[in-house]
């Protein structure tokens, strides 16, 4: 099937260039088609490399080109290398399953995601990998994995890899036909003890098409699974102490594990020192995707991306390890150990006591937390997204330097590039004021009218620019104001998009697609403007939860969290959950096992377990039915009447839509559908009181929950995670943390399927403001312009009333005023 598509596109091409016109292609089915060739498809290790020869490239691969000269970072970091030209072996490229490593076989893999597409002419992804001595002294060779789209040019596009602004990769993309496997020797003293920056840019440009549409054909992705270091004989890694959790990385899949082994953990003390190590655990590692699980038993010795580590009494850890630390009967102790069943540089943490052990888990913490009255400044975002994005608390600037975008001169037809704003959780400005783009750029003489530069906010349409003169211009500190609707508190994406049509392009000759004069230039002095915006939180509303962990990050009192401890997955589950929580909220927040509602009293709290382990009060109250706790997950045991009501619910939804343009209803929706598109306003927001929402039962493809809702003091907030069984709460657990599906969280209640991979919302019906700042006219202002801007029909009628009280003024001034006769 492969073959005959790539004959055809080749003859394709063929006519295409002898009538001296463009001929596309039709990718729809490309990237399926290549996903099931062999080529593609990860294989198991074969026979180990010799460390200093290279593989011998296929016969159907064309010769790589060697790696460019050693260039500086465009702005240099305490980090970046010094600006020395070092001169670099060649890389070799094969296009079969990836070598065994050559030297001591240890691997570390590089990307912190399950996948790393590099789509449109010109792309970069840059983040930081933290290394140890002995990594950074005996890495070796990069081993990099890709394969790109059938349409790119190969002599017209190329790939380029940086180690700390070193490039050591930099050949044509040229792995249209499956996976190939790169590998580069990697010079001396490239690498460095703690933190590296990685980087990988692609050009790419297409073999015969010269439209803007093409460009979306354009992609190369890196295979995760090998990407990796290799290093060379006899080394090995040694952890020392608990900051060296941070040299963990990842996993082929993107994943830092963390496996905790805690034989007693059905004891009550143990819980908290549990929680609170997961706390540690996943700030000082600091990746994007971690995941945390609790066991009674060992685990098998670990692959890349993971740690054992042992919890419990000294009784306890001698079930599972071999030897038990010297002094552990003693006084609390914390260490690395090697052993036969757990592996090596296995964390072990114990005492006489659960009291000691947590103590000393609070000791090796502390470093990490900060005070409540010290504000962040960053969000730590460079082990996924290079530099660390800086927080607007307040109306400020920053250039595009400071955000880590070098100036950028373009040939192409779409120019696209981004960057990372973090935003505080108390965050009010959805519906009033606009952020600022202050561009400074150029498009030469031959853009056309009809081009324009568009600003997307987290993948949502944010402004547009037309460019509506000819002759080309510069541009200095253009404003483009930037709706502040789609920010959300947390790290927000910013992406810069300019769509550039020439008359080249339209006539799109034969090797135009090829063409090196510089369209379009986006200098690094451009800059990203944030307003004074309110300052005042509103609950519920998951998307701060996730994006911040408010409001438990703000707590000056410890969190209660009721976990069910029947099973180990409520655990898990829980552990993984305030690992994610921890790290949105940059320190570890100070929680409170309890056992019942009961002792919760009144607080923010959080409830971890299967849905049947729970109350219906507690689920009545975060907007759950109470019925879930039997229905959910059980379609095989309801009555046919009850199987049937999703059938019949989505048949009335069909004869719904059908009927929707007919009679008084249809006017209704067409006068809705008209609102919203001419005035951006939802009949939702012509309402004076608020929609009251009943309580749900979840879906049955639903397979895991979080909700959050006011406690029954209407004062503090529930947050629930649960699912029918405790096997399907860590499961969906497991899914739902991954950076994607995560930043996909908000409203009052999220629903995600793990089968489907697939995230649902249902929005906030009626919220509550907290104060988060002191008191302030100019900040009430605020709150109250955002209000009366997101509550039309609010607005209308204060309007209206106001409009009434200035007449009734009116009339009485000029009552006694003149001459009466």
């Amino acid at each position: 099937m492969k073959r005959t598509t790539l004959l055809a596109a080749s003859l394709l091409v063929t006519t295409g260039l002898a009538s001296g016109q463009s001929v596309p292609f039709d990718m729809s089915t490309e990237r399926k088609e290549e996903q099931q060739t062999p080529d593609a498809t990860p294989s198991a290790p074969t026979a180990p490399a010799q460390p200093a020869v290279a593989p011998t490239p296929a016969p159907s691969a064309p010769p790589a080109a060697a790696p460019a000269a050693a260039v500086p970072l465009p702005h240099p970091q305490s980090s970046a290398p010094s600006n020395t030209t070092t001169p670099l072996p060649p890389a070799s490229m094969v296009s079969s399953p990836s070598t065994q490593p050559s030297g001591s076989g240890m691997r570390r893999f590089l990307i912190p995601s399950d996948k790393l597409s590099l789509n449109g002419e010109i792309a970069r992804k840059q983040w930081t990998v933290q290394l140890t001595a002995d990594e950074a002294r005996t890495a070796t060779q990069l081993h990099v994995g890709y394969q790109n789209a059938l349409v790119i040019a190969p002599e017209l596009s190329r790939v380029k890899v940086a180690m700390n602004g070193v490039t050591v990769l930099d050949q044509p993309v040229q792995s249209s036909e499956g996976v190939s496997d790169v590998i580069v020797n990697l010079p001396a003293d490239v690498l460095r003890t703690g933190k590296n920056l990685i980087s990988f840019d692609v050009s790419q440009r297409h073999r015969t098409d010269c439209t803007i549409q093409s460009t979306y054909e354009l992609w190369s992705e890196i295979a995760p699974e090998r990407t990796f270091l290799t290093f060379g004989p006899n080394a090995e890694r040694h952890i020392t102490n608990f900051e060296d959790v941070s040299t963990i990385g990842v996993d082929e899949e993107g994943n830092t594990r963390f496996n905790i082994i805690a034989p007693g953990v059905d004891s009550p003390a143990a819980t908290g020192p549990v929680l609170r190590l997961s706390q540690g655990l996943a700030v000082f590692a600091n990746m994007p995707n971690q995941r945390i699980s609790v066991s009674r038993e060992a685990e098998a010795n670990l692959a890349e991306g993971a740690l054992n580590v042992v919890v419990g009494l000294p009784a306890e850890v001698s079930q599972v390890l071999q030897t038990v630390p010297e002094g552990a009967t003693v006084s609390p102790t914390i260490t690395f150990v090697d052993d036969q069943k757990t592996g090596p540089n296995t964390m072990v943490v114990t005492g006489p006591t659960w009291q000691s052990i947590a103590s000393s888990v609070e000791s090796v913490i502390a470093p990490a937390d900060r005070p409540l009255d010290t504000a962040r400044t960053t969000l730590s975002t460079e082990a996924w997204h290079y530099p660390d994005a800086p927080i607007f608390s307040e109306a400020g600037q920053q250039s595009f330097a400071q955000l880590g975008l070098p100036t950028q001169e373009f040939a192409g037809r779409r120019f696209r590039t981004d960057f990372v704003i973090g935003i505080p959780s108390d965050f009010y400005a959805n519906d009033y004021g606009q952020a600022r783009l202050l561009l400074d750029a150029a498009y030469s003489a031959e853009v056309l009218p009809g081009s324009h530069i568009d600003i997307y906010v987290n993948d949502n349409i944010a402004a547009t620019v037309p460019i509506t003169t000819s002759g080309g211009a510069i541009l200095r500190k253009l404003p483009v104001p930037v709706t502040m609707r789609h920010f959300r508190p947390g790290a927000n994406k910013i992406a810069i998009e300019a769509v550039l049509m020439t008359q080249k392009d339209a006539a799109c000759a034969p090797g135009a697609t090829g063409q090196t004069d510089s369209r379009f230039v986006m200098f690094d002095t451009s800059a990203f403007e944030m307003p004074r915006f309110a300052r005042i939180a509103q609950l519920p509303n998951l998307a701060r939860t996730a994006g911040t962990s408010f409001p438990y990050n703000r707590s000056s009192n410890p969190i209660p969290v009721l976990v069910d401890k029947s099973e180990v997955e409520s655990l898990s589950t829980a552990a993984t959950l305030l690992a994610k929580l921890t790290l949105a909220a940059g320190r570890p927040f100070a929680i409170e096992p309890v056992n019942s509602v009961q002792a919760i009293g009144e607080r923010d709290a959080m409830f971890f377990g299967p849905i049947g382990r729970f109350d219906p009060e507690v689920l009545t109250q975060v907007g759950l039915a109470a019925e879930s706790r039997v229905s959910w997950g059980q379609e095989t045991d309801l009555p046919t009447a009850t199987r049937n009501a999703g059938q019949t619910t989505a048949t009335f939804d069909k004869w719904r839509d059908q009927l929707s343009g007919a009679g008084w209803r249809g006017q209704i929706n067409g006068f809705s559908e008209w609102l919203n598109s001419k005035f951006d306003i939802s009949l939702d927001t012509l309402r004076l009181t608020p929609r009251t929402a009943q309580p749900i039962t979840p879906p049955f493809d639903t397979s895991f929950v979080i909700a959050q809702r006011p406690a029954p003091d209407d004062t503090h907030i529930w947050t629930l995670a649960t699912a029918p069984t405790a096997e399907a709460l860590w499961q969906g657990a497991d899914g739902l943390v991954h950076t994607e599906q995560w930043n996909k969280v908000g409203g009052e209640m999220t629903l995600y399927n793990r089968t489907g991979d697939i995230t649902s919302t249902r929005e906030v019906s009626t919220y509550e403001f907290r104060e988060t700042q002191p008191f302030s006219l100019a900040n009430y202002r605020l709150i109250l312009a955002n209000w009366l801007s997101g509550n039309v029909l609010s607005y209308a009628a204060g309007l209206f009333i106001m409009c009434i009280f200035l007449g009734i003024a009116t009339a009485t001034l000029l009552k006694n005023l003149g001459r009466r006769q």
